[in-house]
């Protein structure tokens, strides 16, 4: 058989689908630890043998003061092959096998660590971590060094790296307390807590999110009764939740926060801020009610306490055209009329006989700047 072929230069522009690159087309586009270490704090490599079982760890989105938005390892099992290879919780990923996930969201990095096989390397940074003071010796030296001297090691990175991993977890906790799980959340104080979930889910509703109406902080509106939070017996409306599993919560999306407040683990390890004094951002909020049909709201019971709160608003409907009312608030008056101590019958009730112009007054959580 003899076959004649004609190349055309552009040939390969001319194809529906286009040459998959396998690997990069130089190392210099391979994501490395020295690409890393002028931009992040604590960087390493960390190669870990995955085997046919999963790495053993959970990931979530979100952002650190220091680093900015990444991904960040929220949990690690116990006897994985990540334990064993000394990750820690708290440690952004800045790659996976020579694939850079900065700028990468969660999808695409939950994907990619999935797909990974046999040897696995990891790029990671732990900006919670402080940096080691030095050996005495090399201490005492850099004493009798001159003031040029000084002023150049401070301005250089140390090459000094630990002998060994690490030990977790790294992300330092702003309170010392004897006891996680039992130790009492302090009015005016950041206060870290642990509470036992079973794999269950905390069982809070909560209100919040750089993305919401409240951008700076995410707070807690309601203890479900059955659930982990309610029989742990210490997280209260009107608590700011700061951080889970490492994670900061201070300026991330409502989807992030609750990815990072859903996780099914065996227990959550918070960070929270309880206000000496609750505040609230006061609205005044007139609708337009026909004669039949409804502001496209409903309002729900606190199990916490007298009174309702807004717990559901129908797409399309008049609350959500409005769009200053968002689920969460709590519902204070209608038409003059208190509902402060109303219940959830009773609250409904008012709003479904009223017509016309209805005045509604609520309160929203303010969170305290942190």
């Amino acid at each position: 058989m003899t076959l004649l072929f004609y190349r055309r230069k552009t040939a390969i522009d001319d194809i529906a689908v286009k040459p998959i690159t396998q690997f990069p087309v130089s190392l210099a586009e391979e994501a490395s630890e020295e690409q890393f270490s002028a931009n992040y704090p604590n960087v390493r490599t960390v190669a870990i043998k995955k085997g046919n079982q999963s790495l053993g760890i959970m990931i979530i989105e979100g952002k650190h003061a220091e680093v900015g938005q990444g991904i960040f390892i929220s949990d690690i099992q116990e006897g994985s092959f990540a334990e064993k290879a000394g990750l820690e919780i708290g440690e952004m990923i800045l790659a996976v096998n020579k694939d850079s996930l900065v700028g990468s969201n969660y999808d695409t990095a939950a994907n990619l660590l999935k797909r990974t096989e046999g040897l696995v390397t990891l790029v990671v940074s732990n900006p919670g971590k402080k940096e080691q003071p030095p050996p005495p010796a090399i201490a005492q030296s850099a004493a009798n060094a001159t003031d040029h001297t000084k002023q150049n090691a401070v301005n250089k990175p140390s090459g000094l790296k630990p002998s060994g991993p690490p030990s977790r977890p790294s992300t330092p906790v702003p309170e010392l307390v004897a006891d996680l799980t039992t130790c009492a959340i302090t009015p005016g104080k950041d206060v870290a807590i642990e509470i036992p979930t079973d794999n269950k889910g905390l069982g809070v509703f909560f209100v919040g999110g750089k993305d919401t109406a409240i951008p700076n902080g995410v707070v807690v509106v309601e203890v479900y009764p059955g659930g982990a939070a309610d029989k742990d017996n210490r997280l209260r409306p009107g608590d700011q939740i700061l951080e889970v599993n490492g994670t900061h919560l201070k300026d991330v999306t409502h989807t992030t926060a609750s990815q990072a407040l859903r996780q099914t683990l065996p227990k959550m390890k918070l960070v929270v801020y309880r206000p000496e004094k609750i505040e609230y951002t006061k609205l005044d909020v007139d609708l337009i009610k026909k004669p039949g049909k409804g502001m496209g709201l409903s309002v729900i019971s606190r199990k916490s306490g007298k009174g309702v709160y807004i717990g559901d608003i129908i797409n399309g409907g008049t609350a959500d055209v409005d769009g200053r009312i968002m689920k969460g608030d709590l519902l204070v008056s209608v038409n003059g009329q208190s509902v402060e101590n109303a219940s959830r019958d009773e609250a409904g009730a008012i709003l479904k006989t009223v017509t016309g112009r209805v005045s509604l007054k609520l309160h929203r959580y303010k969170p305290v700047a942190r």
